[in-house]
């Protein structure tokens, strides 16, 4: 008996060799087609006939086969129908993350028989057709998942990006070997708190919209308090331990006022005309606004220092983070108006700078303060400019025919002189951009408690400078010295060696620092309210 089950062992274990030595030269096979088709142009051609159709992520596929000598689906047909299930399950969930399906080749999927009985590819051209197809959408979508898509109104990129391309094919590798999407999904999105608040509250929000198509668009009327709370309870206003212990009337006023906070209403708990007026905003324009936030913070998966530094536009706040610590400070800031509008992009932070000189940019200069010169000299001395040639050195602006001069052949620099009545304060945070965009302190302090701080003229004013300064340059700054508002002070360049990456995105649904959900004015109009029609 022990012969025959010692025998039978062995024949089981060369039966598994074979099997697997089949599969590995069957699975070459395909793999090696694939390669080279990839890199065929008329099959290029043939593949973007369709939007639906073009390869997104070319050079990833091409790693994929290469490293793991894998077919995703080019298999025998059973084998290769739970595979393409196995990944359309995957790609729908892409509905949960705030990202579209549509972007990954569900069509195609979808109709993966009419695909492989296509009368414009041979049999073995369609199969090769589709894992490709399969093979880019899962890659795409587990790129987009770890890293986000590309931003569109990213104006500028000064960081260097760390996308894990191996981190992206091992992922493909686990899901098709375990099939537990799911979890390989999981530990690709970033850890941050932020993100995974604002995923829950997206995918509460988009299941009651699925279940309840009507809520999206229903008015509400301020006696209509069932359509109120289900609004609120959606947009995750309302806890589960809330609806349970509270009485309907307390549950009314407490959810009310939690909603006014997270829009920038006063917190009245009662219903008057702007409360109604944001409930009435369509649930899937919220959706809309929460995804392209999920998208931003997936970003930060594209930073690879451990500290970074994010301003989010519409909210006028900027958040220290660092991985191992979470969020290690939150400060208010002033942005551009919707004139001066606050470009979106990246850079580093390279150099502060204290008691700064203010050197207005030529835009400024032309536009606001040679007319005001023009009307009154004094103001130059009452704001503590003074003015500079060409070569630099300064000159008497009482020598000057200002009336001659105009925004066209206006060759003078006006300096502002340091202290606290300069411009930017006492410190400036210099970034590697091409903008003449920085961080900086201000002499209107009193600017941080108003509700609209979209003020400044692109730059962005810090609440917290000695703060931002001290995570810097990781040393305590000299807070004496700095309010003593020295004027004629020498400023003092200190360079940054840490590389601190900083991420100026336009986000306008956000997790506050109490970890509670906030909906910000759309102050430069970028998202349409039918961003609507992308969700439903």
């Amino acid at each position: 008996m022990k012969k025959i089950k010692f025998f039978a062992a062995i024949i089981l274990a060369l039966v598994t060799i074979i099997v697997s030595v089949l599969y590995f030269f069957y699975s070459s096979h395909y793999v090696g087609k694939a390669l080279q088709l990839l890199g065929d142009i008329k099959f290029h051609e043939k593949i973007q006939q369709k939007d639906s159709e073009e390869i997104h992520q070319k050079k990833l596929v091409e790693k994929f086969y290469e490293k793991h000598q894998m077919a995703v689906i080019a298999e025998a047909k059973s084998k290769a129908l739970q595979k393409r299930n196995l990944l359309l399950e995957m790609i729908n969930y892409a509905d949960s993350l705030g990202l579209d399906p549509k972007d990954y080749h569900k069509k195609i999927i979808d109709d993966f028989d009419r695909q492989l009985h296509n009368s414009e590819y041979t049999s073995e051209e369609n199969l090769l057709r589709c894992e490709i197809l399969f093979t880019d959408a899962a890659i795409s979508f587990l790129h987009d998942v770890a890293y986000g898509k590309e931003i569109s109104e990213l104006s500028y990129n000064g960081i260097k990006l760390h996308v894990d391309t191996n981190k992206v094919t091992e992922a493909l590798k686990k899901v098709l070997t375990t099939n537990a999407w799911k979890e390989v999904i999981d530990s690709l999105e970033p850890a941050i708190s932020e993100y995974q608040i604002l995923k829950k509250i997206y995918q509460k929000l988009i299941k009651t919209i699925y279940v309840n198509r009507d809520i999206d668009t229903l008015l509400c009327r301020a006696n209509d308090t069932v359509l109120i709370l289900n609004k609120l309870q959606a947009l995750s206003f309302i806890s589960e331990d809330e609806s349970t212990q509270l009485n309907k009337d307390s549950l009314y006023k407490i959810s009310i006022g939690k909603f006014q906070q997270s829009i920038g209403l006063p917190v009245t708990n009662n219903l008057d005309n702007k409360t109604i007026e944001a409930l009435n905003v369509p649930l899937s324009y919220r959706l809309a606004q929460i995804r392209q936030s999920l998208n931003c913070w997936r970003w930060t998966n594209r930073v690879a220092e451990r500290k970074l530094i994010l301003v989010n536009i519409p909210a006028a706040n900027l958040r220290i983070i660092d991985r191992n610590a979470g969020n290690v400070s939150f400060m208010k800031v002033i942005v551009g108006k919707e004139q001066t509008r606050t470009p979106v992009f990246t850079a580093y932070l390279t150099k502060v700078i204290t008691y700064p000189y203010w050197i207005p940019p030529y835009s400024i200069a032309s536009k606001e303060i040679l007319p005001k010169v023009q009307k009154d000299i004094s103001y130059l001395e009452r704001n503590g400019f003074v003015v500079l040639d060409k070569k630099g050195n300064q000159v008497d602006p009482r020598q000057i025919n200002w009336k001659n001069i105009t925004a066209k052949n206006l060759t003078y620099t006006f300096r502002q002189g340091t202290g606290c009545d300069n411009s930017l304060g006492v410190m400036k945070f210099d970034l590697s951009s091409p903008y003449s965009i920085y961080l900086h302190d201000t002499n209107r302090r009193d600017l941080f408690f108003q509700n609209n701080r979209h003020l400044s003229h692109g730059c962005i004013r810090v609440e917290k400078p000695f703060e931002l300064a001290e995570f810097l340059l990781n040393k305590s700054v000299d807070t004496l010295y700095l309010s003593q508002c020295l004027k004629n002070e020498k400023p003092t360049h200190i360079k940054v060696n840490e590389k601190i990456p900083v991420l100026i995105f336009y986000m306008t649904a956000d997790i506050n620092h109490e970890g509670k959900v906030e909906f910000y004015k759309d102050v430069y109009k970028k998202i349409p309210l039918e961003g609507k029609d992308l969700v439903i």
